[in-house]
């Protein structure tokens, strides 16, 4: 009788590797991010901080998938392509950054900027789809 009461005790207790304990890599990566944000300037720390509060609206990325798909997605679903979609517009407006400083220019992006970035992050194939498809279907 004894064993069973010592076996349930024993499963009763929360296991040690389920405290949230940060681990030294963890921490490292930390002061490496607050040294990195420290650095920034003040409009560069003005853009990050943008960056962190903004996010897309899963309602509207829910609608989104379901035309496409005709499938209602899930809400991980919905919070992954809400990720995918906000690293997608930050790389674009990094692009769009770099090609204002090719030409010379100053001030906020443009239009013609984006559309610049995007030609050039298509052409190296680094938005996932390209302007000439290699793959046609054809009819039969």
């Amino acid at each position: 009788m004894s064993s069973i009461k010592d076996l349930i005790a024993a499963t009763s207790e929360v296991p040690t590797s389920s405290v949230n304990v940060p681990s030294e890599t963890e921490t490292d990566e930390k002061a490496k991010l607050q040294i990195l944000v420290s650095s920034l300037t003040e409009e560069q720390l003005d853009r990050y901080e943008a960056f962190r509060r903004s996010k897309f609206p899963q309602a509207q990325i829910r609608k989104l998938v379901y035309g496409m798909t005709g499938v209602s997605p899930s809400a991980n679903c919905c919070i992954v392509l809400c990720g995918i979609a906000k690293v997608l517009v930050g790389q674009i407006v990094e692009a769009s950054f770099d090609v204002q400083e090719q030409l010379k220019e100053s001030g906020p992006i443009q239009p013609k900027h984006i559309r610049d970035a995007v030609r050039c992050l298509r052409n190296k194939g680094l938005l996932g789809f390209s302007s000439h498809r290699k793959h046609r279907l054809k009819r039969l």
